[in-house]
């Protein structure tokens, strides 16, 4: 029988855990995040159920309920772990309500990790700044 029960069901299924790190932003440059571990079932019920491909030319949308966030949006990502599977990430462009239930959800039975030393702090996730159309072109700014 496996040591660690999942973070939210509590069952300790024969099953590898997936490992799932959420993160927002709740003022800018400031991150917050917490870890659990969850069981397939728990995964399914958490972190698939909002997975929807995002259409780059579309306005976003809450993957909860549909509505337009393109104005007011509260982002949440993860970066779940799963086994077999590897790394996966996942950016919500949530409605504050279903922003606030996500975020309850994911405290649940979590782990809170600590903060980023400060010269890493940025956005969650930490992600390289992308190169504008503009410096493809050749065009920098002038210093």
């Amino acid at each position: 029988m496996p040591l660690i029960p999942c973070s939210v069901c509590r069952t300790r299924d024969y099953d590898k855990l997936s490992q799932v790190t959420w993160a927002w932003n709740p003022v800018p440059r400031q991150r917050v995040a917490y870890r659990q571990r969850l069981c397939v079932g728990c995964f399914a019920g958490r972190v698939l159920v909002m997975d929807r491909e995002i259409d780059p030319q579309a306005r976003l949308v809450c993957p909860a309920c549909g509505i337009d966030t393109e104005a007011d949006m509260e982002p949440v990502y993860a970066t779940a772990y799963v086994p077999g599977v590897g790394k996966m990430v996942y950016e919500w462009p949530l409605c504050p309500t279903h922003s606030d239930i996500v975020r309850a959800a994911a405290q649940e039975g979590a782990e809170l990790l600590p903060e980023r030393e400060p010269e890493s702090r940025g956005q969650a996730p930490s992600t390289a700044p992308p190169v504008s159309p503009w410096e493809r072109l050749g065009i920098m700014p002038r210093e």
